[in-house]
């Protein structure tokens, strides 16, 4: 069993953009392109529940720019009590139709595999937590679900569930 410290360790990591396909996550029709929904202002709201102590509410504000065929997201998350904290995603469509993706909450590259309304992402952070994500775009264009879950050893630490929508145009 995680110690809560290692549990506590993956709290300030689960968030937006591993591999993971929950069955009880439903998507819609359209098409995802993660680099084109995260242009602009978007705003997630959620819950971390660690294995260890209680359930967590998560918001996220995201900035995007694009500049040509690249994307540099700026994240501010609030955890619970916690004080703020920024994270950056560089974001990189490729011809082939393909992501090349960091973040600064990574150690080394993170994975995107996109299948319809779907994306799905992982990368390993610095403390050694494997992260797995799926974000389904709902069909209203403008909702995204996003399941996300933490792993240390092989052992689920977290799970976070966050609704992340861009604003409604006035």
């Amino acid at each position: 069993m995680p110690s809560s410290m290692t549990a506590r360790a993956a709290l300030p990591l689960a968030f937006v953009l591993g591999a993971c396909a929950p069955p009880d996550l439903p998507a819609g029709t359209r098409s995802l392109d993660p680099v084109a929904f995260f242009t602009g202002d978007t705003r997630g709201s959620g819950t971390l529940d660690p294995i260890v102590g209680k359930t967590v509410p998560v918001t996220v504000e995201s900035r995007g720019v694009r500049q040509g065929d690249t994307l540099t997201l700026t994240q501010r998350i609030v955890e619970g009590t916690k004080p703020p904290r920024t994270r950056v995603w560089t974001i990189r469509t490729l011809p082939s139709g393909g992501y090349l993706s960091t973040l600064t909450d990574a150690k080394g590259m993170v994975s995107i595999t996109r299948r319809g309304s779907r994306a799905y992402l992982g990368y390993t952070t610095p403390s050694g937590i494997r992260i797995k994500q799926e974000l389904a775009l709902q069909p209203d264009g403008s909702t995204i679900l996003n399941r996300l879950e933490a792993y240390k050893f092989g052992i689920r630490v977290a799970t976070l569930h966050e609704t992340i929508r861009k604003p409604v145009a006035q």
